[in-house]
C-alpha cells in the first residue's frame, strides 16, 4: 500500500504557493536557498515558513554552500529539514553535524543521490558516489537524474532499473528513499509503484508559467493519496 508516503512541494516563492501547500495537505514545503530561479532569501523563506500549517514542516535546499552557511541558515528561519542537493563527502558530514549542534539544532537531514541520466546499471550509480559518506548517515536518500555536471533538478525522470537494483545492491530501504525528477500528476503514481518511496518531491510537474499552480498541486496530491487504497 501507499498510505505512508508523504508529499513534498517544492520551490515555493509566494503566498499564495504557502495557502495552495496547506489547502491541499502537502507533508513538506521546499524552499531553495542555492542559487536557481526558484531561490527565495533567508528573508522571504522565514516570511513563508510562518504561513505554513503547523502538519506542514519546511526543507531548506542546497546545493553549493558550505556546512557553516547551511547550519547558520537552518538556525535563522528555524528549518525543519536540510536538502544536500549535492556531492558530498565524510568531512562536509563532520562539518555540518559539528556546527548544527553547536547552533543547538537538530534538523533531519535528505542527501540527493545523482542518478546518471544515462545509467544502465547500479554500478552507474556507484561510480558517481565514491567520495560520499555512509548512505545511512542522512535521514533519507533523494533520488534525482543528474545530466552533465548539473546537480539534478532537471525535471527527467531517471532510469528505474539502475536505480532500484542499486538501493538492492546497498540494502537501502526504499521508505528511506525521497523520488525526485520528472514528477507531475500524471506520472507519479506510475513511478511509485516503481520503487514505493517514503517521500515524493516535485516542483516544476506543478507549475504552469514557471509558477505553482494550484489545480496541479490538488491533483498531484490526489494522485498519491488515491494510491492509498492499491494493494
Amino acid at each position: 500500500m501507499a498510505a505512508d508516503i508523504r508529499i513534498k512541494i517544492c520551490g515555493l516563492r509566494r503566498s499564495e504557493d504557502i495557502s495552495f501547500v496547506n489547502e491541499a495537505g502537502a507533508d513538506y514545503a521546499g524552499f531553495v536557498l542555492t542559487p536557481s530561479r526558484r531561490r527565495v532569501t533567508r528573508e522571504e523563506a522565514s516570511r513563508l515558513i510562518s504561513a505554513l500549517r503547523p502538519s506542514v514542516q519546511s526543507v531548506g535546499v542546497f546545493a553549493k554552500e558550505s556546512p557553516e552557511e547551511i547550519a547558520q541558515t537552518a538556525a535563522e528561519i528555524g528549518l525543519d529539514g536540510i536538502q544536500l542537493h549535492m556531492d558530498t563527502d565524510p568531512l562536509f558530514w563532520v562539518n555540518l553535524t559539528a556546527a548544527l549542534r553547536r547552533l543547538g539544532v537538530k534538523p533531519f537531514l535528505w542527501q540527493r543521490i545523482p542518478v546518471p541520466i544515462d545509467a544502465r546499471t547500479a554500478a552507474d550509480i556507484e561510480d558517481r558516489i565514491l567520495s560520499f559518506p555512509d548512505l545511512f548517515l542522512p535521514d533519507a536518500l533523494i533520488l534525482d537524474t543528474v545530466k552533465g555536471g548539473t546537480d539534478g533538478g532537471s525535471g527527467v525522470l531517471f532510469p528505474k532499473k539502475p536505480a532500484a537494483d542499486f538501493l538492492a545492491a546497498r540494502n537501502v530501504p526504499t521508505e528511506r528513499i525521497v523520488l525526485a525528477g520528472g514528477l507531475s500528476p500524471f506520472c507519479v503514481a506510475e513511478a511509485i509503484r516503481g520503487i514505493r518511496p517514503g517521500v515524493v518531491d516535485v516542483s516544476s510537474g506543478v507549475e504552469t508559467n514557471g509558477s505553482k499552480d494550484k489545480e496541479k498541486i490538488f491533483a498531484f496530491v490526489n494522485a498519491v493519496r488515491q494510491l492509498k487504497e492499491e494493494k
